[in-house]
């Protein structure tokens, strides 16, 4: 009979789901720390300037995440002049996102950063390496 603990282990440090949650996490940790933001937050942002205006479902659909975080971070990003939400004027029911300037100025910074940050990750890997993680990484992110 199988010892029943070892059908129980399960190893999180092996488990790759949260391997590239850590890794995103502490690539991105010191880019959040020093725009005072949160995942939800940046997401949004980084989706707004080639989406806007958008309404708050679209941003659910374009930053994968449910309804209640994005309210919670279109709140704190309106309460940090990042974006302006108002009412469609067709639909009452439906938000309207848009970048404000202030907004737009920290994308731009924000874009800078994660992508120095992206960098620096990637340093790590050969070319081949880093072509053949994007590849892997993009064919994941396709069946979702």
């Amino acid at each position: 009979m199988k010892d029943q603990s070892q059908s129980l282990t399960f190893d999180l440090s092996e488990f790759l789901p949260f391997q590239m949650s850590v890794l995103s996490a502490r690539m991105f940790a010191r880019v959040m720390e020093d725009a005072g933001l949160q995942v939800p937050e940046w997401r949004i942002m980084m989706a707004l300037p080639s989406n806007q205006p958008c309404s708050s479902h679209d941003l659910c659909i374009l930053t994968a995440m449910d309804a209640a975080r994005v309210s919670r971070a279109q709140r704190r990003l309106e309460d940090l002049d990042m974006i302006s939400v108002i009412r469609d004027k067709a639909d009452r029911r439906r938000l309207v996102v848009c970048l404000s300037d202030h907004g737009t100025e920290e994308v731009s910074r924000l874009r800078s950063a994660a992508r120095a940050a992206e960098s620096r990750m990637l340093d790590a890997l050969g070319p081949e390496d880093r072509a053949q993680l994007k590849t892997a990484i993009s064919a994941l992110f396709e069946r979702l």
